[in-house]
């Protein structure tokens, strides 16, 4: 039998959302044009339809949003200076006993993790937070002053009312849709994926057959090219690491899918700008949404 390709999801979750919907619908385009009498399988593939489905028209209708590059630029300045805030208070917090001024970080600190604030929630959740926050800081506002963190806290107040607007402003010619409903949709389609993932590998390890495994190359092969050129991963692509720009092929999109076994896919370039943000870095990781 010949060396079983190992397949994994970890890696979808550091693509951009264009990368993300385009790479979907090309792992989708492979295993629904892969015949099987498996039950489970078919189950499975049936799954991932739906789910690559509903996030491709979530992506296509945040794409139509004129109000999210405003917004996505507000969520990164309060996640930025919240992110600063943070540093400053814990800078502190963490002085040894006998300094002035740590007793006064450590309550500011607690302040933002009895808050539970992170800069990964939905974008209205995380504004509210921090313009709640500023009220509860006030008492310590000298302190902070001091440590020169209540300007950090100030602008992040600013941009929270501002994310705030714009969601308000995106409620009126969106009803119900927000970009959580986008990081919803992408973990239902990694979570099929995955579910698949390890169908595909437990029947090559009971049943394999020449056209299984050149699906499994096949799959592994989009893996590849997506960690080369999306995710700057040059190595593991065994090429140059130049990464690549652009968006998402729109629709269903097409790549065929049947026939023999390849060693490197390379998948449909995608058409449609765009990346995804994702926010600041951590007061706990990456931005979201409402």
């Amino acid at each position: 039998m010949a060396e079983q390709k190992q397949l994994n999801t970890a890696w979808l979750a550091q693509l951009a959302n264009a990368h993300h919907d385009g790479t979907m619908q090309q792992i989708d385009d492979f295993v629904q044009a892969f015949q099987t009498d498996n039950a489970v399988l078919t189950q499975k593939k049936a799954t991932l339809h739906q789910a690559r489905q509903t996030e491709d028209e979530v992506w296509l209708k945040e794409q139509r949003d004129a109000a999210v590059p405003q917004l996505e630029a507000a969520d990164r300045q309060q996640d930025c200076y919240i992110t600063a805030f943070r540093y400053a208070a814990q800078a502190h917090a963490s002085l040894p006993d006998t300094e002035p001024t740590q007793r006064e970080g450590k309550q500011c600190l607690q302040v933002l993790k009895d808050f539970g604030l992170s800069t990964r929630e939905a974008y209205g959740s995380e504004s509210d937070k921090i313009i709640q926050m500023q009220q509860n800081l006030q008492s310590h506002q000298a302190f902070l002053e001091q440590i020169g963190a209540w300007t950090f806290l100030q602008k992040a107040v600013v941009a929270a009312q501002e994310v705030r607007q714009l969601l308000g402003q995106r409620a009126q010619t969106k009803g119900e849709f927000v970009k959580g409903e986008m990081k919803a949709a992408r973990r239902q389609t990694d979570l099929a994926i995955a579910d698949l993932y390890r169908v595909l590998m437990a029947m090559q390890e009971l049943m394999p057959t020449e056209t299984l495994n050149a699906l499994i190359t096949q799959l592994k092969g989009i893996e590849l090219y997506a960690r080369q050129y999306y995710l700057n991963e040059g190595a593991t692509g065994g090429g140059s690491g130049t990464g690549t720009s652009g968006g998402t092929t729109s629709g269903s999109g097409s790549t065929s899918g049947s026939g023999g076994s390849t060693g490197n896919v390379t998948p449909v370039q995608p058409e449609n700008g765009g990346t995804n943000n994702g926010g600041g870095g951590d007061v706990e990781g990456t931005g979201g949404d409402e």
